[in-house]
């Protein structure tokens, strides 16, 4: 009988201990709260690495306002009549205020790199790359990209090439003075990237 009662008493005590939160300080302390916050987390989480995913994918193949794979028109649709034209029309270049942009052009006739320098006058009007511009410091790339897949240097100039992005930066004394979005890039490459950018 005895057996029979404490097996009740248990059984009613694992109940209660189960039982849902009926006021906010009773929903704070329980286990419940803390099932719901480690959800929440895992979303924000989960929404964060999607966006630096995302923006690290875009600017794989964007350079605002165009893209790797675009056409000759596509190009001077977006940008405007070039200033000049090379090599058969395989190398355009313009000269807006604040930039010079020179764009190139593969044997398929679509976009293959677009570089960008600083122009007269100054401020540069080059656009961004994850927040890199020109007059970005080395360090604040490396904070943002990591180490580049390989580096030249030539004096006090050294470039930086991410290829699996296909991004490169020419760098002066530290500093970055032409940025360059390239095809090259792929899944392996932004991801890796994305991935190193999560990291605090």
């Amino acid at each position: 009988m005895e057996d029979v009662e404490s097996g009740t008493i248990r059984r009613r005590r694992r109940k209660s201990s189960r039982k849902k939160p009926t006021t906010w300080p009773e929903y704070w302390r329980s286990a419940v709260f803390g099932q719901h916050l480690f959800g929440v987390m895992s979303l924000i989480a989960a929404a964060y690495a999607a966006m630096i995913l995302y923006e690290t994918r875009y600017y794989t193949f964007n350079y605002p306002p165009v893209k790797i794979g675009m056409s000759p028109s596509e190009v001077e649709y977006l940008l405007g009549t070039p200033d000049a034209v090379e090599d058969g029309g395989s190398v355009t270049r313009y000269s807006e205020r604040g930039r010079e942009l020179t764009v190139r052009f593969g044997p398929d006739g679509g976009m293959q790199s677009i570089s960008c320098v600083a122009g007269t006058p100054a401020p540069s009007t080059c656009p961004e790359v994850r927040g890199l511009g020109i007059g970005s410091h080395e360090v604040d790339v490396l904070r943002t990209l990591g180490g580049p897949s390989r580096e030249t240097f030539d004096g006090e100039e050294k470039t930086m090439y991410y290829d699996g992005i296909g991004l490169t930066l020419q760098m002066r004394v530290l500093y970055v003075t032409r940025i360059e979005v390239r095809d090259g890039g792929g899944p392996i490459g932004y991801l890796a990237r994305g991935l190193f950018a999560m990291v605090p």
